[in-house]
């Protein structure tokens, strides 16, 4: 069967119903409207290809009828059949967009040779616009990258500007160089996705709310290979030992990012999760228990590592916890050799799988 579908427009029954078996002959899909509004009821409720029209019908006129079928497809062809052929109707035609014009009586070779040479100029237009939308797409994309890449180095420069000017003013403040570690995230977060636009060869429309198009932006290679995840997000609702945990951590050179709440942990994981190997995540948290946590976050990345801590007595939904994907669990109190042990176990894991 061929992919092209034709609606056969025309007051004549003989005509009309001529004009199909001829086509369907060779294969199209062939669609019957007796008069113009017939005719504008089928386009609505789907999608031609190409309009093969009379022009001089009751109600609704050929020319008429070709006005109408670009405002609800712009790229259907368009061939008028006429029995009052005339130079002067066939330039209106034209002018208002047809693809091309056949008279009556109808020569069905003729025909098919017009219809052959109408979908050749569809398919030719449709290269075009590919072409051109694809020339569009990257030369807005190398613009876009050379105008944020400037102002982002100078971003991700100066967080590490003033990490150093804190550290020499002996300034220790937590929340700061959290916030500081949230902007440097999030700049390479920005970094990463002009990357990935940079990649994308063939840019593919994906429908969003609201009516609106976004380029889909999906990593053409593996992420694991071109997004290395060095951090580990630490959900804790006890101050003191979020402080101790980033302070073991960081004195192995590990980067960590702090959450006091579940909610707040969920949403730095969703924002920056490409960059977070391990959570290390309370199971007792103060609005949400470890298992809703832990499933939330695999429901944002399948592969996510999850560590699980409690100083309560939760060894009963452990198994249940490692069904949903949790890699290990720790009790509290726990030591710095103990938490460095599991940490340090579970990144070699991550090494055997990558080598393996």
């Amino acid at each position: 069967m061929n992919p092209y579908k034709i609606l056969v427009v025309d007051d004549d029954y003989a005509s009309r119903l001529m004009v199909q078996k001829a086509l369907q002959q060779h294969g199209y899909n062939v669609s019957l409207a007796a008069n113009g509004e017939e005719a504008l009821k089928l386009l609505k409720e789907d999608h031609y290809h190409l309009v093969i029209t009379d022009l001089i019908m009751e109600g609704l006129s050929g020319i008429e009828l070709l006005g109408k079928v670009k405002e609800v497809s712009s790229d259907t062809a368009t061939i008028l059949l006429t029995g009052h052929a005339s130079l002067e109707t066939a330039i209106e035609a034209v002018r208002l967009g047809a693809t091309d014009y056949l008279s009556k009586p109808i020569n069905l070779e003729e025909l098919n040779i017009r219809v052959k040479r109408a979908f050749e100029r569809l398919e030719l237009e449709h290269r075009l616009y590919e072409a051109e939308r694809k020339l569009t797409y990257h030369a807005t994309i190398a613009t876009a990258n050379h105008e944020i890449n400037q102002p982002l180095t100078v971003i991700i420069s100066a967080i590490d500007m003033l990490r150093m000017e804190l550290k020499n003013l002996n300034i220790q403040q937590d929340k700061i160089f959290k916030y500081l570690e949230l902007m440097q995230n999030s700049s390479m977060r920005i970094a990463n996705i002009l990357r990935k636009l940079r990649e994308v060869t063939s840019p593919k429309i994906q429908d969003v709310p609201l009516g609106m198009k976004m380029v889909e932006i999906h990593d053409e290679t593996s992420r694991e290979a071109t997004s290395p995840k060095e951090y580990i997000l630490i959900i804790e609702d006890e101050e003191n030992l979020r402080q101790i945990l980033q302070e073991i951590l960081e004195a192995e050179k590990y980067k960590v990012i702090l959450a006091q709440t579940a909610r707040e942990g969920i949403d730095l994981y969703e924002a920056h999760h490409d960059f977070v190997e391990l959570v290390i995540l309370d199971f007792n948290l103060p609005d949400a228990d470890g298992l809703e946590v832990l499933k939330k976050l695999k429901s944002i990345s399948p592969q996510v590592k999850v560590l699980l801590t409690s100083g309560f007595d939760v060894e009963s939904s452990i198994p249940q916890a490692a069904k949903f994907g949790a890699v290990d669990f720790i009790r509290k109190p726990f030591n710095r050799e103990q938490i460095l042990e599991v940490v340090k176990k579970i990144y070699s894991l991550r090494s055997h799988h990558t080598q393996s």
